[in-house]
């Protein structure tokens, strides 16, 4: 009977963490993804425009680079405060506190967190591609050329035949964030070390 219970408490202790953490992950994902719909649907979408040329690599190519650093500064910025949350629950588990994200270490760093919120803003892509090229239809077309611009434009100059080429694109978020999102850490570690010899000082000050 004890085994039991003790068994339950496992289960809910884990279905409590892997939801905390799904939170986390979501919350983190949430503007990547509307930033890379924003400039898929406005800047990048431009590169449809072939009369002109010029004006199509530039939408392009200026629309991709604003991507890209959208998501380094979210992903400097999920890293940071993922370290933060790692720096504040790791206080909370030194005073034996029992707030359950501190108990499960929830929500704080982990590099595979960077790599997997890249992946969830371009999964929507993913499956839409995969739809396309199974079955080809209008609404697949029209998302994969206005919500995923950012993945169908750049081969799409190809052709219509090398579709399956845009999954390389998926690297894109993908890298990028998880990269930023080290990076991230690393400054907000170095921070958090200043504010610890900071600390320490003024501690000795008062001990005078």
């Amino acid at each position: 009977m004890e085994n039991n219970y003790v068994l339950e408490e496992i289960t809910y202790s884990k279905k409590r963490k892997f939801l905390f953490e799904l939170k986390d992950i979501f919350a983190g994902t949430a503007f990547p993804l509307m930033i890379s719909v924003l400039f898929s649907a406005t800047i990048i979408a431009y590169s449809s425009y072939r009369d002109d040329l010029g004006v199509s690599l530039l939408a392009l190519v200026g629309g991709e680079a604003l991507f890209i650093i959208s998501f380094v500064i979210f992903g400097r910025a999920n890293g940071a405060a993922a370290y933060r949350k790692f720096v504040l629950n790791e206080k909370k588990r030194e005073l034996n506190s029992s707030d359950e994200r501190a108990v499960y270490h929830t929500g704080e760093y982990a590099l595979w967190k960077g790599a997997l919120i890249g992946f969830l803003v371009a999964l929507p892509f993913i499956i839409i591609q995969i739809i396309e090229l199974a079955v080809s239809n209008v609404f697949c077309s029209f998302c994969l050329q206005y919500v995923f611009a950012w993945a169908y434009c750049p081969f799409s100059y190809l052709g219509e035949e090398w579709q399956a080429l845009n999954f390389i694109m998926v690297l894109l978020p993908v890298g990028v964030h998880m990269l930023a999102y080290y990076l991230g850490k690393v400054k907000e570690e170095k921070i958090q070390e200043q504010i610890a010899i900071e600390s320490q000082k003024a501690r000795k000050k008062r001990k005078k």
